[in-house]
């Protein structure tokens, strides 16, 4: 059994799986350079490449101030290959991915969608920074690279995302500023669980949390303590943490940098927010709307088709998906929509792609209406309007069910629509257009888009019934309540006064259903007609017509070079291979897609040279070559995952793995595997069924799983036969035995728990039962990973 233990191996690795993420290889990638940046983009992107130009230097000249150090050349790759992903950054070696993406008002991150690229390149940006800073231990290391690594080992990953929301919010109106985001903060602070950062310093736990620990404990903390000792302490903090070895952590640093106690700090934060909390029931705000069913975390899109509700449900040890009442009625799915007759429509992701579906009866698979679809919505029984994405920009369309003919209703733009409703002939929609959230509708009269409300708060979640649009709206405290406006006498109606939300308004039988929220998540909930708020005002807004700026998708681009992606990185590290230790050189491109490593291992008796190859293009293939007693030993990798929707989500991975001694064959690996509509349940993945087929060593066999939960226990069993004549019945059994995320070091390191996991197995050829059974510690290790330790494997 082969031994990677060094953690500079296992980073290697960990880069190398970012290759397929960063950049696939391309003919039509060009790049510019500015002072401090090389960008890479596909040609219909340059004009995000264009906007960036104007402020990344100013950026990086900015963020050099504010953290003493200047991170050398920064390459930002610029593709639209992912619907529903933002960005992500790779300190390490100086990478950013940009997604031209923007988001909806319900992830809670901003209003900038006309500007949404230099809003994220401004969070990603200080990734690289934070991660570049380095202190007097290590600076004699002369390999950049595992400077870094090292550096990593003590920047929690609530301080990496926490800095990041401080500086889009100090140069774009960011998540300080979003009242959804705050929502969850204030909710989180006041909770009985209060404070639990150290659950969001290294690798995700498994416990729910609306928007990570890591990003909501950060933006707590760098945001009070830039408001209560200004953003000088801040900094002081912040270099005074990597000032110091592993050790040091952000609260001796506060207390080192304020002459304050950290708890006492904690305490205020908590207090602070209770006297909010407590100004609000004073103002008549409630906190005890009743839940009607055990709904929680992200429960949402709450629906009807005039009878009856549906909505998108996750509760305790139950599967998540759409849910009739309390019928599951399509697993997994969240995003989706009812028809009056019943028709439903629902989006799946499929390689990083958003594919829109109509449910059907069809034998093999439910009927595809388009690609690329974030936005959807049931006009009637026959028509579905809906937003396609494209380079950034959105336009609007009309898909006919009888004739599959689809009509764009709006160009291409920089918007973004978060819900639909149809009514009397119009499309009425809540969209951000200019940076602006507000209410819109076209007129399918004559296809003019006529804007209904014009402020500087935020609209979404829509419902129209008897001439009453309904909406949630952040009018009053900044915070989310459902309102509705009668469309003929222009009155706006307050319906709820929840103190931390109301959403997705839905009126059904003459009573309000809608989803509440608080720390455990979203609950659904009803106010009967007879108590609904009576007091009302008029609203004295005009609806006017409403122009979409002009974006031409076929502007010219001048002096670019086309990208060639070349060897960028290298990086020196120690390795261990059963008994043999050595040292390898590995030579890496710029974007992750290819590399090439070398260098010698020993048993202190002889010298072992090795070679190794990587290169994702296509299929992902690894292959190693060693020199040892006078012949070549190669090990020869090839595999390639497909993901596909025949109903359900597939997944189909064919595994090849060759070892050779010079050119004889000493094994041959080949694996197909097909897993069929992959799920959690409570943090943990299961499967409908797995078939798996193989040839080893002139050897045939064929596997069947399944995997089912009981009581939180994960169960899988087996059936196994090969051509030797093994014909086996098993089950693998495993659970998290203790959930116990002991904290070391305010998170930086700890002990998250033990699982077990076993098994039982019989062979029905050689009648001979089999036991195995393993104990597991996890321990958080670094800013990414977390380590399992063996303390009992038989």
């Amino acid at each position: 059994m082969k031994k990677f233990l060094v953690v500079f191996f296992m980073f290697l690795i960990a880069l190398i799986s970012y290759g397929e993420m960063i950049y696939n290889f391309s003919q039509k990638a060009y790049e510019k350079e500015t002072k401090y940046f090389k960008f890479v983009f596909e040609k219909d992107l340059y004009l995000y490449y264009d906007e960036l130009k104007n402020v990344s230097d100013k950026l990086y000249e900015d963020y050099s101030g504010f953290y003493d150090t200047k991170p050398g050349s920064i390459t930002v790759f610029i593709f639209d290959d992912v619907d529903f992903v933002n960005a992500f950054a790779v300190p390490q070696v100086n990478i950013i991915r940009l997604y031209i993406n923007p988001p909806q008002a319900k992830m809670g991150l901003s209003t900038n969608v006309e500007n949404w690229i230099p809003f994220v390149f401004s969070h990603e940006l200080n990734h690289i920074f934070y991660g570049n800073m380095t202190n007097k231990y290590i600076s004699w290391i002369p390999d950049n690279i595992i400077k870094k690594i090292l550096i990593s080992s003590w920047e929690p990953s609530y301080l990496h995302e926490g800095l990041s929301i401080y500086m889009e919010s100090k140069y774009f109106k960011g998540r300080f500023q979003n009242d959804l985001f705050n929502m969850y903060l204030k909710a989180e602070v006041l909770s009985k669980e209060y404070p639990r950062y150290s659950l969001g310093s290294g690798a995700s736990k498994d416990i729910w949390s609306p928007a990570g620990f890591n990003y909501m404990y950060g933006a707590i903390f760098t945001k009070e303590i830039s408001e209560k000792y200004g953003e000088d302490k801040l900094r002081e903090i912040i270099k005074d943490i990597n000032s110091h070895l592993f050790f040091s952590t952000i609260s001796t640093s506060f207390e080192r940098v304020t002459d304050e106690k950290w708890n006492d700090f904690l305490l205020y934060i908590k207090v602070k927010y209770k006297n909010e909390y407590l100004e609000l029931l004073n103002k008549g705000y409630d906190s005890n709307y009743k839940a009607l069913d055990d709904s929680y975390h992200y429960t949402s899109n709450l629906k009807t088709d005039g009878n009856y509700l549906y909505y998108y449900k996750q509760s305790p040890g139950k599967r998540s998906g759409v849910y009739k009442g309390n019928k599951l009625i399509l697993p997994d799915i969240r995003n989706f929509d009812i028809s009056d007759d019943g028709k439903i429509t629902y989006i799946t992701q499929i390689e990083n792609m958003n594919l829109l579906y109509l449910k059907c009866g069809c034998p093999i698979s439910d009927t595809l209406i388009d690609k690329r679809v974030k936005t959807f919505k049931f006009i009637d029984n026959n028509r579905i309007v809906y937003t396609k994405i494209n380079n950034g920009l959105t336009a609007i369309f009309i898909w006919d069910l009888r004739d599959s003919k689809i009509r764009k209703v709006l160009d291409w733009g920089k918007y973004i629509v978060n819900d639909f409703y149809y009514s009397n002939n119009k499309i009425y929609f809540s969209g951000n257009i200019n940076n602006q959230n507000d209410i819109y509708y076209i007129d399918l009269n004559n296809y003019d888009l006529i804007q209904v409300t014009n402020d500087k708060y935020t609209e979404m979640n829509i419902f129209i019934k008897n001439n009453k649009l309904y909406y949630t709206a952040n009018y009053e405290d900044n915070i989310f309540n459902i309102y509705s406006l009668n469309l003929k006498t222009k009155k706006l109606t307050k319906l709820t006064n929840h103190i931390y939300g109301a959403f997705y308004p839905v009126v059904l039988n003459e009573n309000l259903y809608f989803l509440y929220y608080n720390e455990e998540g979203y609950h659904l909930s009803r106010i009967k007609n007879s108590d609904l708020a009576k007091e009302s005002k008029i609203f004295i807004y005009k609806p006017k017509k409403k122009e979409l700026d002009n974006y031409n998708k076929n502007f010219e681009i001048n002096n670019v070079n086309k990208y060639k992606e070349g060897l960028k990185y290298g990086i020196l590290f120690p390795y261990i291979e059963n008994d043999d230790v050595g040292v390898i050189y590995a030579a890496i491109s710029e974007g992750v897609n290819y590399g090439i490593g070398g260098g010698i291992l020993t048993d202190f008796n002889e010298i072992i040279p090795v070679v190794g190859v990587y290169l994702d293009y296509y299929t992902q293939n690894f292959a190693k070559f060693k020199y040892q007693n006078n012949n070549i030993y190669s090990e020869i990798n090839i595999s390639k995952n497909f993901e596909f929707y025949l109903k359900k989500k597939n997944y189909l991975n064919i595994n090849t793995f060759f070892q050779l001694e010079n050119s004889k064959f000493l094994s041959k690996d080949i694996q197909i595997s097909l897993t069929k509509n992959p799920y959690t349940i409570n943090n943990q993945n299961y499967y409908e069924n797995n078939i798996l087929f193989g040839y080893r060593d002139n050897n045939y066999y064929i596997q069947t799983s399944t995997a089912f939960d009981i009581k939180t226990l994960k169960i899988e069993p087996y059936v196994y036969y090969d051509t030797i004549g093994n014909m086996i019945l098993g089950t693998n059994i495993s659970k998290k035995l203790w959930n116990q995320y002991f904290s070391i070091l305010d998170g930086k390191y700890g002990f998250d728990g033990i699982r077990v996991s076993g098994g039982y197995s019989y062979n029905l050829s050689s009648k001979q039962s089999l036991w195995k059974l393993s104990i597991i510690m996890d321990f958080t290790a670094l800013y990414w990973l977390n380590i399992p330790v063996p303390i009992f494997n038989k």
